[in-house]
């Protein structure tokens, strides 16, 4: 396949980031381009040919990933020893930070053979906050060799400290992800406990069972405050009586999530959210 046009200009001007964000499409063309790109960025053949030039005498732009020489035959074989493929399971949250610490310490190491070593992280917006975190250092201050493609339906999903320190390629309008049953289930499940032990008031002991399971646990809290709030409005829709308290709890709710995206104490914001009940 031929890289997007936007890559493509970058490779032939030597001006790509050392970390992008390939966003949208479907998860089979997300991957796809991230190899092509990580193969074209392994390519030995020079990005422009001295021997032909343009009509304004400039040499022309070759054509990489050239498909011929030692490296991207590595790397077609994923055997190349500069390119390294990293993702997580296929369920929300499965990316950790463990793979993440391998990366860090692969990135100190100086490629074997080729000019670049090169970082694939595929269903990047699987990683956990922490994984995320993790990967800042290296995208902050990234050794000269090191390039890094993640790859995301969108790029809301990963946190805006990643957001922030990568350059977004847009691949188009993005495919709908498989939802994973087991979490979503497990989420509703704790929404539902919550959300009725909230609203009840007065019973500390009731809010403190709810929200015990959350203990030790960020990213379960991280998925469940926003379901917290769906769960809120949908019982205000049901009851109207109920909109002063629910509007309330849903403000309440949304500093958490704010607090929560500042690192905030874990233990600290459970023990605010169990106190959430009491009127």
């Amino acid at each position: 396949m031929a890289l997007p046009t936007q890559l493509h200009l970058m490779l032939t001007r030597e001006s790509l980031p050392h970390a992008l964000l390939l966003e949208g499409g479907t998860q089979a063309f997300r991957r796809e381009v991230a190899l092509e790109l990580a193969q074209a960025l392994l390519c030995e053949t020079p990005p422009h040919d001295p021997d032909q030039a343009s009509l304004f005498g400039e040499p022309e732009p070759t054509q990489k990933p050239c498909n011929t020489c030692n490296h991207c035959y590595k790397a077609l074989q994923n055997i190349h020893p500069d390119l390294h493929l990293a993702e997580g399971g296929t369920g929300a949250r499965s990316f950790h930070i463990d793979a993440i610490r391998a990366i860090r310490q692969q990135a100190a190491v100086l490629p074997n053979e080729a000019e670049h070593k090169v970082f694939v992280l595929h269903n990047a917006h699987t990683m956990t906050a922490e994984a995320q975190n993790a990967l800042l250092k290296l995208l902050e201050e990234p050794p000269d060799y090191v390039c890094l493609i993640l790859t995301a339906p969108a790029r809301k999903l990963l946190l805006q400290t990643v957001i922030s320190r990568t350059a977004t390629i847009y691949l188009g309008p993005a495919a709908e992800e498989a939802i994973d049953p087991e979490r979503e289930a497990l989420l509703q499940q704790h929404a539902t406990a919550i959300t009725q032990a909230m609203l009840q008031g007065g019973r500390p002991y009731a809010m403190l069972e709810a929200t015990a399971p959350l203990e030790g646990d960020r990213e379960l809290l991280r998925e469940l405050l926003p379901c917290l709030r769906r769960a809120l409005h949908a019982k205000l829709v049901e009851d109207i009586t109920l909109a002063p308290r629910a509007l309330q709890l849903i403000d309440e709710l949304r500093k958490l999530e704010d607090a929560l995206l500042r690192n905030a104490n874990l233990n600290l914001l459970i023990t605010r959210l169990a106190a959430l009940n009491t009127k």
